[in-house]
């Protein structure tokens, strides 16, 4: 049976500086506020599954590509 991962650190800021764009442009296109993106960012919080999947899509990653995995 395959073992489940845990994601590990956030590779949001990353995936933002490849795609020009800043927390503050993410939270908005994502309609959340920037303390979430910040606490996506460190770890606190994680990306519902809807946010995710549309965070990678502006973010031209995968799902699995916005964290890296233990």
């Amino acid at each position: 049976m395959a073992q489940l991962r845990e994601p590990g650190r956030s590779r949001l800021p990353e995936l933002l500086e490849l795609n020009h764009l800043t927390a503050r442009e993410l939270s908005f296109k994502l309609d959340v506020t920037e303390s979430h993106i910040s606490k996506v960012i460190s770890g606190k919080v994680f990306f519902s599954y809807q946010l995710a999947a549309k965070a990678s899509q502006l973010l031209r990653c995968t799902m699995e590509e916005l964290h890296d995995w233990k």
